[in-house]
């Protein structure tokens, strides 16, 4: 290894030999990285930040000051499992985050290539954040949650454990999500949580085609405007040739929470149990 690559630790970090740093990584002042915690080339720690040791961290990522990696979950049924945190290359971690292990032994939580993690945000034990996705100042995310690739949870907002968020959605601020949010969709609200619109400036921005946001957004409209059972329309959808209306179609059938409920005033006829909205 090279000079240039050696690590560079401020002399007030306590780094555990048994920890494992790749070429390039700097840890700034009073950091504490355990035994076991694996940083991958390039990463950069800023002050305070504490890994622990059941965490590893992917190559060019960043975490800012007061930030926690792989502390233990919030959860009653936790008992000193043997469980893990995997966070993927080049994402960016801001000031006071926590991302917390799993729940249940050889159990992890899991954070994708790209993701942007700002102040004060959270992710709960047993996570999985797909790549490219962003949570906003104070965004929250319970236990068990599934976030789908470039997704974008706003400021303030929280997403009740076992919930999903579908890729390219938008989930609007300060709303709480306690159902299944489709993909390329906007949603907002609380009690109920509201399907708005679909995502159409965040599907331009991904490169669909004009057919491609065409097809979404009659598959989008006729499950949330057209007052018919989800299920039922998302049956109806499964067999499409267009990719992303299969993916909004399966999304809703594999729904366990039930999909979040349509704009106020349309009122969809009942799915299996009352619950499925």
């Amino acid at each position: 290894m090279s000079t240039a690559a050696l690590p560079r630790i401020h002399p007030t970090a306590v780094v555990d030999p048994a920890a494992i740093l790749g070429s390039g990584v700097e840890i700034g002042p009073y950091c504490v990285i355990d035994a076991g915690a694996t940083l991958g080339d390039g990463c950069k720690l800023g002050a305070f930040v504490r890994i622990h040791g059941c965490a590893t961290i992917g190559a060019g990522t960043s975490i800012r000051d007061h930030s926690v990696i792989g502390g233990e979950p919030q959860d009653v049924k936790y008992k000193d499992d043997p469980s893990r945190v995997v966070i993927g290359a080049n994402c960016r971690i801001h000031e006071h985050v926590t991302v917390h292990r799993g729940t249940g032994a050889n159990t992890e939580t899991w954070i994708g290539d790209g993701v942007m993690l700002m102040a004060s945000s959270h992710v709960g034990h047993n996570c999985r954040v797909e790549a490219g996705a962003i949570l906003v100042n104070s965004a929250m995310l319970g236990g068990h949650v599934h976030v789908g690739e470039r997704a974008f949870i706003s400021g303030g907002a929280a997403v009740h454990q076992f919930c999903r968020v579908g890729r390219l959605t938008l989930v609007g601020g300060v709303a709480m999500v306690t159902k299944d949010a489709p993909p390329f969709s906007i949603v907002a609200g609380s009690y109920p949580i509201r399907w708005r619109s679909p995502n159409t400036i965040g599907l331009r921005r991904a490169g669909f085609t004009t057919e491609q946001r065409t097809s979404v957004r009659h598959a989008l409209s006729r499950i949330f405007r057209s007052g018919q059972s989800p299920a039922k329309v998302a049956h109806e959808l499964s067999k499409s040739p267009v990719a992303e209306v299969a993916e909004i179609a399966r999304f809703v059938l594999e729904s366990k929470r039930g999909v979040c409920a349509g704009p106020a005033g349309v009122r969809a006829a009942s799915d299996d149990s009352d619950d499925a909205f």
